[in-house]
């Protein structure tokens, strides 16, 4: 009895569940653009996948060109330090990472009309330079030292357009931007020979501005209602409508299918009784056998 007030509890809820989820629709066809059709300079262009932006098009610049100096980085150290693991270690994370991000930022360029370039900036060239002239623990210092820093300033880049882009590409390649140079950062860190005294220290957000608590006088000329400081600087948050959110809130905890949950209940309740009343009736049974 409890196996089979066990299993209704599961077909229930399991079917309660699938009586509350959104009903699927097919995906969008992906259609590929004409090169450089993703815009110029501060164009915004309207794609299947959202708005790109100016900010959107130099974050993939930038996520290529990171590739194109750190992968290299990465396949010196593994010839120059062949006898030091921690190096070893960094230089694997760095090679396997942008390649996996390579792969990501040149099907997300193809997708948005949006060529990427080809070589690495001059500072980038500049720095492969300093790794080539350098030896031994020198050259542990200038490739953890080097790296780290970029990483640093490309991760709060990274995290910046996440927070704000538009476009559900670019959110994509954020998001594993970030978890790749995380990674690297780490790997790099623990290398020993990071300075941390070196990499640009953070700062405060700016102060919001104050509120304006002026008011506008009505035709009596009183105020017209007292102001209160927004701490959201009048960006209210929002939960879309028909979210799992929204009706928790409004239709209870398990959404429209409360009913079908306490039903269960009362079926395994039930059971268990049920068991409680047979347990009690064969004990019973022995007293009077005995007798």
């Amino acid at each position: 009895m409890v196996a089979l007030a066990g299993c209704a509890l599961a077909v229930l809820l399991n079917t309660g569940s699938a009586d509350g989820q959104p009903s699927t629709t097919p995906s969008t066809p992906i259609s590929t653009p004409p090169p450089d059709s993703g815009g110029k300079g501060d164009e915004v262009v309207q794609t299947q996948w959202g708005p790109l932006g100016p900010a959107d098009r130099d974050f993939m610049n930038r996520v290529k060109q990171a590739g194109l100096w750190e992968k290299p980085a990465g396949e010196k150290g593994k010839a120059k330090r062949a006898d030091q693991p921690k190096i070893q270690e960094a230089c694997k994370h760095l090679i396997e990472g942008h390649t996996l991000l390579d792969n990501v930022v040149n099907r997300a360029g193809v997708l948005l009309g949006h060529t990427l370039p080809t070589e690495a900036s001059d500072e980038q060239k500049g720095w492969l330079a300093e790794m080539d002239a350098a030896a031994g623990d020198e050259f542990d210092a200038v490739f953890a030292n080097r790296l780290r820093a970029a990483h640093g300033k490309v991760y709060a880049y990274a995290a910046q357009i996440r927070a704000g882009t538009k476009n559900e590409l670019i959110r994509i390649l954020s998001t594993q931007a970030m978890i790749t140079v995380f990674d690297h950062m780490k790997v790099l860190e623990e290398t020993g020979r990071v300075d941390f005294a070196g990499l640009e220290s953070p700062q405060p957000l700016a102060p919001a501005p104050p509120a304006d608590t002026t008011g506008t006088p009505d035709a009596n000329g009183d105020q017209a209602g007292e102001q209160t400081a927004n701490p959201t600087d009048g960006v209210i948050p929002t939960v879309p409508e028909g979210t799992r959110f929204t009706r928790t809130a409004e239709q209870g905890v398990f959404g429209d299918n409360n009913g079908v949950f306490f039903g269960a209940i009362a079926v395994l309740a039930l059971a268990l009784v049920g068991m409680r009343v047979i347990s009690r009736s064969k004990k019973s049974r022995r007293k009077s056998r005995s007798y």
